[in-house]
């Protein structure tokens, strides 16, 4: 158990140090006021003026997730904010995206995280996924994560019947076509393809 201890804090350590110098930008708040909506701006400004590059970006979301891991929500958070404002990657952002929506859930910030469930949501309506199955399993992870929500939020008892009915269209859909399939004597494999088109 020791051991494991001196191996958790050295790691820390490791991804204190690798996030410290943005860190240490977003923790002076004159210069995140130079910060604007603009990623490449973004970028570029944090490169030539305080020498942080996409290495210390991605420090932070890593140092976001040690955190979330040690129990640190708060900081997780926050940190996962910070960097979904800087990452210009969709997958990471969204990665960061469920992190965040994960860490306001467990300090029951049951509006916060209404608004992150909220955000999910419009990124899974919106985004073009690699296939249709991936897609159903981003919203039936949504509809997991948003039963913690709406049991617990002032107005979660209308929202949920909102959020379920929305989706059970598109899961009737699949069935419709998985059906469809079925009764022209496809093979498993072949419905599988089907939905993964």
């Amino acid at each position: 158990m020791v051991d494991r201890r001196v191996e958790v804090v050295a790691c820390l350590k490791a991804l204190e140090d690798a996030a410290a110098p943005l860190v240490t930008f977003l923790q002076n708040a004159n210069a995140v006021q130079e910060l604007r909506a603009d990623k490449q701006y973004n970028l570029q400004m944090l490169n030539d003026r305080y020498q942080i590059g996409p290495d210390q970006i991605e420090a932070l979301y890593q140092y976001a997730k040690f955190q979330f891991e040690c129990g640190n929500y708060s900081g997780a958070a926050d940190y996962l904010y910070q960097y979904r404002a800087l990452c210009t990657n969709s997958e990471r952002s969204l990665s960061a995206l469920w992190g965040k929506l994960a860490a306001e859930i467990l300090m029951q910030n049951w509006d916060i995280a209404l608004e992150e469930l909220n955000r999910l949501k419009e990124i899974i309506d919106s985004k073009s996924f690699s296939s249709p199955l991936n897609q159903v399993q981003s919203r039936i992870w949504l509809m997991h994560w948003s039963l913690f929500i709406f049991f617990n939020h002032d107005n979660g008892r209308t929202q949920i019947i909102d959020l379920f009915n929305q989706d059970k269209e598109e899961v009737d859909e699949l069935c419709r076509t998985l059906e469809e399939k079925e009764d022209s004597s496809c093979t498993a494999s072949d419905q599988f393809s089907c939905i993964t088109i």
